[in-house]
């Protein structure tokens, strides 16, 4: 007997029935999957960068874009959306569809929100969606050599000998240096006296030529100007010492713990995303980061890959922008007027 002559018992025929009406009321008692569930995604993907060209977060961006959009098949392009301190291209992610083609590469709390400016037309702790944590890039705290001291306690010694008499340098108030050296300041009870600058290249400048004492920077930026003996290097603030500067200590290894400041940077979309184009982004982008010629590419910039799923970064995240938001406040950080440096 050939199926098409087969007959069908009533009463397989009820239990047929039975069973397509249960999968139906179960399927009713689901919530409705997104629109995109399974094609996303469909088009190309935009991750804005809130810093100009040729900066880290830019070099992220790209780096990131293109093993994303060879891991989906499809085209992630890098926007570079610049200006009041990465404000505008935040206020652009906030904005946009929360549909997963507009992302974001967060570069720390001092340029999601930065202190002492106007308030920004979004909320950072609130107006965004954590896809995962991509890495860190620790600070090196840095003097001229013209200032007597070879370790941070030397250097807390001499600026108590000489309160207000050591100038350090920074991009502006409310960058992470300008948070460091003040964190410096209240928990070592020293003076040392804020020069605001108009960028990092400016304030390396005048620290090789002897006019400000001391600093803290981005590790890649003093790694060949410490080996080429112009200025000196004191600490490291990243939890372990660094293959790129073996010699030098950690902030810990010096008995100060609480300057262990580092940037750290995270790819994030729009509030609201769905969850499941969320978990192929983060599980995409994990996968990206454990790439050699990756890890290989983000290591010659400083950067310590570490990366987290979406809920862990985003408790990360909220509570870092909490507690930056709270230190601007206690310190008085005034807004930022200097121009825009490449971060």
């Amino acid at each position: 007997m050939t199926k098409a002559n087969r007959k069908i018992s009533p009463g397989s025929r009820r239990r047929a029935v039975a069973w397509t009406a249960a999968l139906l009321a179960s399927a009713c008692l689901m919530p409705a999957a997104p629109a995109i569930a399974g094609t996303y995604p469909d088009r190309a993907v935009t991750i804005v960068s809130a810093f100009p060209p040729g900066g880290i977060v830019d070099v992220i961006a790209r780096r990131l874009a293109q093993r994303l959009g060879e891991q989906f098949k499809q085209n992630f392009i890098v926007d570079n959306r610049t200006g009041a301190a990465g404000s505008i291209g935040y206020s652009a992610v906030a904005r946009s569809a929360p549909d997963g083609y507009t992302l974001v590469v967060a570069s720390g709390p001092t340029t999601m929100a930065p202190p002492g400016s106007a308030i920004p037309s979004f909320q950072p702790q609130t107006a965004f969606s954590a896809i995962g944590m991509i890495g860190t890039i620790p600070q090196a705290i840095i003097v001229a050599n013209t200032l007597p001291v070879r370790t941070l306690p030397d250097l807390v010694a001499y600026a108590r000998s000489h309160p207000g008499q050591v100038n350090y340098g920074s991009a502006g108030a409310g960058t992470t240096p300008f948070f460091t050296m003040e964190l410096l300041n209240a928990q070592q009870k020293v003076k040392l006296t804020h020069v605001p600058y108009r960028g990092q290249p400016e304030v390396m400048t005048d620290l090789i030529r002897g006019d400000i004492g001391v600093t803290a920077m981005t590790v890649p930026l003093v790694v060949q100007p410490v080996q080429a003996g112009r200025i000196r290097a004191l600490a490291v603030t990243s939890s372990a010492r660094l293959a790129s500067l073996p010699d030098v200590p950690t902030v810990t290894e010096q008995g100060m713990p609480g300057l262990a400041i580092s940037n750290w940077f995270a790819l994030m979309g729009p509030a609201g995303m769905p969850p499941d184009v969320i978990s192929a982004l983060s599980a995409a982008l994990s996968q990206a980061l454990a790439a050699p010629d990756v890890r290989a590419s983000l290591g010659e910039l400083g950067l310590v890959i570490q990366p987290s799923p979406p809920a862990e970064t985003l408790a990360f995240v909220q509570a870092d922008l909490a507690r930056w938001i709270a230190m601007s406040q206690s310190l008085g950080a005034e807004p930022n007027h200097s121009k825009e440096a490449k971060k």
